[in-house]
């Protein structure tokens, strides 16, 4: 009995100690910067975040003398987005290597006092797999994989409408077969960039749906040269319930101020399901490096596109919703040159292509913008320095829409395409980087 109880105390402690040997502490490291801006525009912008995050000029609003009240400049100075994160490396158990980032920036206003908000919170699996390849495994909050790949931009959108810009919650694998290709796959979910439609920005139509939106996607590196396809394909379901009118007792509509009266009569059916797909290139050689990515969005105002979908049907008799998307291209090129001096810039260009079928009921668009923009361009010539962790850069925007008129076609395009309204940004931002 003596002899068994030291065998297994033995046993234990032999497997403690192995199991210690397999743990490897982590290493903690603080990251951030502090950022100021100064701004100037010519125009009423669609802007947030205090006019930061700057979408596109607005349109005419004519007065009865046929001035433009929204060509009205404005100037402000904004110390905004100043960012703290924490990353964790290092850590090891077993062949489980993992890392992880919780970070943060004040953005969101309370008042006129910019309050903290949470950007990013995510942890990494990685495991060796072969002789060559190695899968890690993203879980959290994160870069949208559409949107990890950003112009060379100092303006807060980093490039959107004409790039996406979007973190998400997600589950997102990228196996490296070798050195040179990495296929990348995973779900996630909408919760603080979101689509739109009868309930205004919600995460319900994707919760509602029961079907994750999904990213599958590869890339090639070789030299100074990277390449990516992908698709990314979202799921929703408009509307959870169908309405029918109120009936008196003798079968009647019932109508109060001139309008039928109507109560949720059941479960509406319907899904939408959107394909957005996307090719990026990059290439790099000593201090020069140009980008450039196009996307066919699909209902992709969840990415800050100028996207979005419609009705295009409804059975009566199965409570079925139809629903077709709204096709937009959002494109950018851009470049930098140069370390401690640099030159850099974006050309981008956005157009919408209408809706896939007929509409046959409301049009749900991002509102981000106007809705009846047509087409529109930006360029951003940028000049900066940097001075060690400590950058001044001077930036500006010029940022054109066409705004459509008259009536829209079936397939919610304006017949005619209107007329361009440019705004001249001019921003000047002091960052210093810890």
């Amino acid at each position: 009995m003596k002899k068994t109880l030291f065998i297994a105390v033995a046993l234990l402690l032999c497997g403690s100690a192995a199991t210690a040997q397999e743990e490897k502490p982590a290493k903690f490291s603080l990251y951030g910067f502090i950022r100021n801006y100064a701004v100037f525009d010519s125009r009423v912008s669609k802007a947030g975040t205090q006019d930061l995050y700057f979408y596109m000029p607005e349109g005419e609003s004519l007065a009865a003398d046929g001035t433009d009240l929204n060509a009205t400049p404005s100037f402000r100075m904004l110390s905004l987005t100043t960012r703290l994160g924490l990353k964790v490396a290092g850590y090891q158990f077993g062949s489980i290597k993992v890392n992880g980032a919780v970070e943060a920036d004040f953005y969101c206003m309370s008042g006129s006092v910019a309050v903290f908000r949470l950007r990013q919170a995510y942890v990494g699996l990685g495991w060796d797999v072969g002789q060559n390849g190695n899968l890690l495994v993203n879980i959290g909050q994160t870069w949208h994989p559409l949107a990890a790949d950003m112009p060379h931009i100092t303006n807060l959108e980093t490039g959107a409408p004409f790039n996406p810009f979007n973190r998400s919650p997600q589950v997102m694998a990228h196996y490296s077969v070798n050195k040179h290709f990495t296929l990348t796959g995973g779900i996630l979910f909408p919760m603080q960039y979101l689509p739109t439609g009868p309930e205004g920005k919600s995460m319900n139509y994707n919760k509602y749906a029961m079907i994750p939106e999904a990213y599958l996607g590869v890339a090639f590196k070789a030299g100074g040269f990277l390449g990516k396809v992908g698709v990314d394909v979202l799921t929703i379901k408009p509307y959870k319930t169908y309405m029918t009118p109120v009936l008196d007792q003798d079968g009647n509509p019932v109508v109060v101020g001139g309008k039928v009266q109507t109560e949720v009569g059941g479960k509406a059916n319907g899904l939408l399901t959107n394909v957005s797909p996307f090719v990026y290139l990059q290439y790099t050689k000593g201090k020069f490096q140009v980008k450039a990515k196009s996307v066919l969005a699909q209902g992709g105002e969840h990415m800050n596109l100028l996207s979005g979908y419609g009705i295009a049907g409804y059975d009566q008799v199965s409570h079925t919703y139809s629903y077709t998307p709204m096709q937009d291209w959002a494109s950018f090129v851009s470049f930098q040159y140069g370390k401690k001096f640099q030159v850099l810039g974006m050309l981008g260009y956005f157009k919408r292509l209408g809706t896939t079928q007929d509409l046959d009921g409301a049009l749900w668009l991002n509102t981000a913008a106007d809705t009846s923009i047509h087409q529109a361009f930006r360029a951003t010539p940028t000049v900066a320095w940097n001075l060690g962790k400590l950058t001044f850069s001077l930036e500006y925007n010029l940022t054109a829409a066409q705004f459509g008129q008259g009536q829209t076609n079936a397939r919610g395009q304006y017949e005619d395409p209107g007329k361009w309204i440019l705004n001249h940004r001019v921003i000047w931002m002091t960052k210093f980087n810890f």
